[in-house]
C-alpha cells in the first residue's frame, strides 16, 4: 500500500469516483432539506378567505415624527454607554457632528468589524 506506485489511469479514477460520492451525498442532504421544508412547513387554512374591503376614504399620510437633538443625543449616549459598559453618569455627549464619507459601505462595515474584533 505504501510505496507503490500509482498509474495516471487509477489517479483519475480515484478522484472521479471521489467527486461522484460527494456530489451524490450534497444531493441527498438537499433533498433531505427540501423535505424538511415541506414537512414541517405551516399549513394555511384554505377554506377562509378574506375579501378585502374597499376604502372609502383615501388615508392620509401620518405625519413624520421628528426626533428633536436632544432626544438623538440621549439615544446615542445610552448606546456608546452601553457599548463600553459604563453609565451615562460617567459619558457626556456635547455635540453629534455626521460626517459624510466616501468609501463605500463594506469598507465601514469592516472597520466596524475590526473595531470590535480589537484587531
Amino acid at each position: 500500500m505504501f510505496g507503490e506506485s500509482i498509474e495516471i489511469g487509477e489517479m483519475i479514477t480515484i478522484t472521479l469516483f471521489s467527486m461522484g460520492v460527494v456530489f451524490t451525498t450534497l444531493l441527498v442532504i438537499s433533498f433531505i432539506l427540501d423535505l424538511f421544508k415541506v414537512i414541517f412547513a405551516e399549513k394555511k387554512p384554505q377554506g377562509v378567505r378574506k375579501e378585502p374591503q374597499p376604502q372609502t376614504q383615501a388615508a392620509a399620510p401620518a405625519p413624520a415624527r421628528k426626533e428633536t437633538d436632544e432626544e438623538l443625543i440621549a439615544v446615542i449616549t445610552a448606546a456608546i454607554a452601553a457599548t463600553i459598559g459604563k453609565g451615562t453618569d460617567k459619558l457626556i455627549v456635547r455635540k453629534i457632528t455626521p460626517m459624510a464619507s466616501q468609501e463605500p459601505i463594506w469598507a465601514q462595515m469592516g472597520r466596524i468589524d475590526q473595531m470590535r474584533i480589537g484587531g
